[in-house]
């Protein structure tokens, strides 16, 4: 069973509401340490979110409002510029990921949106339930080697491709996983490793396998995993 995103969220999120003011939300970054805070809606909905990057515009561009003819990114800014509340400041609409998303999926959106703090809402009421950093991510890089082999075993070589691990050789070290053995078609080689690259923890991958029949079969991935 792969680690969804509320096994690593945090539950203490620090928020703001739309009308919250600019040195009100300095404040609360400053005393409590966070480099961006989420902007709630009466219902608990995530409208965007403020972050420093934000709120240093304001002192890196003070004569804002005089400026004219700027293109939509740089009105974008001048809008943030001269803002005095939330609503003003945040970037919107808010990058979110449901709880039962997968770590996978919340490292591809970090990565896709360039961003280290993903708000956490309920599937169902859209409303803020934690909130989830790079760091909670990372975290199944910590996995004991023990576990990625045992998930590698059962989960993919066992279950996924219903083949005998007796025919297998999994070694871990530091994440590192290596694979001997032998295959029943040579086409499913690629799958395997595939397969082997997706568990949590895993850094690398190194096969050893062989086979018994060359075939030229092309099986989709989501055949076995």
């Amino acid at each position: 069973m792969r680690t969804t995103v509320k096994d690593i969220m945090t539950t203490a999120v620090v928020a703001v509401e739309e009308m919250t003011p600019f040195k009100d939300i300095v404040d609360v970054m400053h005393r409590l340490h966070v480099s961006a805070v989420p902007v709630l809606n009466r219902t608990g909905g995530v409208r965007g979110v403020v972050s420093k990057s934000d709120l240093l515009l304001k002192e890196a561009a003070p004569d804002a409002g005089e400026e004219f003819h700027l293109s939509p990114g740089r009105r974008r800014e001048q809008h943030k510029a001269v803002g005095t509340v939330a609503a003003d400041l945040m970037s919107a609409p808010a990058v979110t990921v449901p709880a039962t998303a997968t770590v996978e999926q919340a490292a591809q959106a970090m990565c896709r949106h360039r961003i280290g703090r993903l708000p956490v809402v309920d599937p169902d009421s859209g409303r803020l339930i934690g909130i989830v950093g790079r760091a909670d991510v990372l975290a199944v890089y910590r996995r004991p080697d023990a576990d990625i082999r045992a998930d590698v075993v059962n989960q993919v070589i066992t279950h996924a491709f219903a083949m005998d691990p007796a025919r297998f050789e999994v070694a871990v070290r530091d994440g590192r996983v290596t694979v001997k053995g032998t295959v029943e078609k040579r086409s499913q080689t690629p799958l395997l490793i595939h397969a082997v690259r997706h568990v949590e923890g895993v850094v690398s991958v190194q096969d050893d396998l062989a086979y018994e029949i060359d075939d030229d079969d092309h099986v989709p991935f989501q055949q076995y995993y």
